[in-house]
């Protein structure tokens, strides 16, 4: 299914902009398209062309047409920039939004020019009513998810039924709804990294009813691992990782839809395929796979939520135990504005091992063995999987960074400010740019 993605508050400021009591109004959205490993693609937004009065040749309360003078440029940076155009109209008088005879033969007509002129990229029609606000492919019926991704992720147009609700998810419905439930149902999430907080991510999430897994770690099972890993033996030593979380994922919920991918997120192309998903968990703890999915996330409008633990350990034996949670989404300041990331570090972890040997400011490893309790991962992935429920289904938890300082037994929300030259989550950043744009990642 194509879906149109708005950074928010994108489409809300568009419905705003449009709004006129008596006179149909239009506009249309420049949008990065970006093809879907699964089939369908999404319509990043990038631009919105809104025009003036004089830029109407017909308005009225059932007609709408805007000047070649005001279209054609935009179409021309279309076709150069090989984007996708989507034309929004409204009805003004109409509580429902459906498209009218009239819309059908404006839309075959503009659907036949736009091919002709190519290049062949898919094209889209929305339709603002009143309380509504739908879509579909350009000169077709077929329809189109309008998403706006945020503090939370709005679907504003979904023709799906309701959800089967299953007696193993009574409880999860009683209190935050069918809805909420269905959404769980219909979503597709990536874990990346199936350690200590990425194992327990997944079993909340098979527990969940998540419909789509996206399990990706290049890691096997480690005797050191048995002290956190959810779900891993004695008998799985030196087994994927993914493997490992897929088995228990399917063995709480056979009707998860799980897939492995058994590759580190910094090589080249890997990100790309993750972040095709609604939403992702970062369960890494280097710097080089979190810089990529932090620029990932603006990039390409997909909300991910961050999280790590940290225990340090003093000369005299006294531990100090920390953590954060973080959503990395259009609106909300990134890792680098949150002081979350070494650009060192990153340097230093996405060379190759040839890179990494000619270096001379490279002087050994980045870290060593860090110290990890089952107890702490729980405490974080927890945090994070609540934040996933509340931008998803609709649970009433405001915080979108949250710190945990475990010695002083104390949980914040907090806030960080974004640097407004930051080139990832900036007004200023390519937001939505997808595939316009390389994600980094070690060439092989």
């Amino acid at each position: 299914m194509t879906t149109i993605t708005f950074a928010a508050p994108g489409l809300q400021r568009l419905r705003e902009q449009l709004q006129h009591p008596a006179l149909e109004s239009g506009a249309i959205l420049l949008c990065s398209p970006m093809p879907l490993t699964s089939g369908g693609e999404r319509l990043l937004v990038i631009e919105v062309h809104v025009p003036t009065d004089a830029d109407y040749t017909v308005r009225t309360l059932v007609r709408v047409e805007m000047s070649s003078a005001f279209c054609l440029p935009i179409e021309q940076a279309a076709r150069q920039r090989k984007l996708s155009l989507v034309y929004v109209h409204t009805h003004p008088g109409a509580a429902v939004a459906e498209f009218s005879s009239v819309d059908d033969d404006a839309e075959q007509q503009m659907a036949g020019y736009l091919k002709m002129r190519g290049p062949h990229v898919s094209h889209a029609a929305m339709l603002f009513g009143q309380t509504e606000v739908r879509a579909r492919l350009l000169g077709a019926q077929e329809p189109v998810k309008v998403v706006e991704v945020g503090d939370t992720l709005q679907i504003h147009s979904d023709d799906a039924g309701p959800v089967k609700t299953q007696d193993q998810f009574d409880r999860q419905v009683r209190a935050f709804g069918e809805d909420g439930q269905r959404r769980l149902s219909q979503l597709r999430i990536a874990i990346v990294g199936l350690g200590g907080t990425g194992s327990l991510v997944a079993q909340q999430c098979a527990h969940l009813g998540v419909g789509e897994i996206l399990l990706v770690d290049d890691d096997r099972i480690e005797f050191t691992n048995l002290n956190r890993v959810v779900g891993a033996t004695r008998r799985d030593v030196d087994e994927p990782k993914v493997e490992v979380a897929r088995r228990m994922i399917q063995q709480i919920n056979p009707d998860a839809r799980v897939t492995t991918l058994p590759k580190d997120v910094t090589q080249d192309g890997v990100a790309r395929r993750v972040i095709e998903s609604d939403l992702v968990f970062c369960c890494t703890d280097s710097h080089a796979s979190r810089h990529v999915l932090n620029q990932a996330a603006y990039q390409y409008l997909t909300p991910v939520i961050d999280m790590g633990v940290s225990i340090s350990v003093a000369s005299n034996g006294a531990a100090t135990f920390a953590g954060h949670s973080k959503l990395l989404a259009p609106g909300q300041a990134c890792l680098w504005c949150s002081k979350h990331l070494d650009s060192e570090q990153v340097r230093r972890e996405l060379m190759t091992d040839e890179q990494r040997a000619g270096d001379p400011y490279v002087l050994g490893a980045a870290h060593g063995v860090q110290p990890a309790v089952i107890s702490l991962n729980s405490t974080m992935a927890s945090i994070s999987v609540t934040m996933m429920l509340a931008v998803v289904a609709g649970v009433p938890a405001a915080p979108r960074y949250v710190l945990y300082q475990g010695n002083r037994g104390r949980m914040n929300a907090a806030v960080a400010d974004r640097d407004l030259s930051c080139p990832f989550c900036s007004p200023f950043a390519p937001l939505g740019w997808g595939d316009l744009l390389q994600l980094p990642g070690k060439q092989p």
